[in-house]
This record gives structure tokens, C-alpha cells and sequence, in this order.
């Protein structure tokens, strides 16, 4: 990674892409907690399990693909994929305090 420079034309799309399957792999996760947040349903290990599972399924099936598909825009991609999900969750934080 010596002499890594971001450059715009080659490493946006990756970031995008990153953000956006970051932001669906957080979807995944919010499909099981947003019953149980408004308590229309009990906490389920198995349900959030499996959750977790599709979540971190879609995160590493697309660093895989980016990987063998383009490897230049790897990193791009990863710090794209850690926004969308970080994101995710700061968004739920604010929401659930502000309520």
C-alpha cells in the first residue's frame, strides 16, 4: 500500500458502491431489531443470528467480488462498505435517544 493516492475518477465508484452495500448489509440487521425496538415481537437468538448472518454474508460477498473483479479499488470499496454500516447504526442511535 506504499504510495496509496485516492484518486477521484478510479476510487469513487468503489466508494459509492462500498456505502451503498454497507448501508444494505445494516438493512439486514434493522429487519430483525426494528419488531423487537417497537416491541411487537420478542427478542429471538435465532432470528438475530440469522440476521447477523445475512448482514455479514453481504459485506464479505461483496469484498470478495471486488477482490477478484477489480483489486485496485479494494480499499475504497472497504472504507465505503465501514461508512454505510457505521452510519446505519449511528443513525439508529440518534433515533432511538431522540425518542
Amino acid at each position: 500500500m506504499q504510495g496509496f493516492v485516492f484518486d477521484v475518477e478510479t476510487h469513487m465508484p468503489f466508494l459509492i458502491i462500498g456505502v451503498i452495500s454497507g448501508a444494505l448489509a445494516f438493512g439486514l440487521l434493522l429487519l430483525a431489531l426494528v419488531p423487537v425496538i417497537r416491541r411487537k415481537r420478542n427478542a429471538s437468538m435465532a432470528k438475530g443470528s440469522m440476521s447477523v448472518a445475512a448482514s455479514f454474508a453481504v459485506l464479505l460477498l461483496g469484498v470478495i467480488v471486488v477482490y477478484l473483479l477489480a483489486h485496485d479499488g479494494l480499499l475504497a470499496y472497504l472504507v465505503g462498505e465501514l461508512m454505510g454500516f457505521l452510519v446505519g447504526w449511528i443513525v439508529l442511535a440518534c433515533v432511538l435517544v431522540a425518542r
